[in-house]
């Protein structure tokens, strides 16, 4: 997982909520995606659900794969607007 595309991709967005371009962006690195246990996917993403969640919820549990791959695991922490750290779990 590229970390430096998923700030990149963000940054260059910062007028959108930033979980779907996270997810498009996994998306493109070839991922499946879950938060908080749910999958999602840049299609059927509901920003307004989600920046409804943003707005109450500070961090997000992810989980990704990749085809056989082990499932990585990662939290996503608000620490301002638009600004976040992913810390692997």
């Amino acid at each position: 997982m590229n970390v430096n595309k998923i700030y990149k991709a963000v940054a260059e967005d910062d007028m959108n909520s930033p979980l779907p371009i996270i997810v498009l962006e996994l998306e493109k690195q070839g991922y499946k995606v879950k938060i908080e246990g749910v999958e999602v996917s840049s299609k059927e993403f509901d920003d307004e659900l989600f920046s409804d969640f943003e707005e109450s919820v500070t961090e997000f549990n992810f989980e990704v794969k990749k085809n056989d791959e082990p499932a990585m695991k990662f939290k996503l922490i608000y620490t301002g607007y638009h600004e976040f750290t992913i810390l692997k779990v």
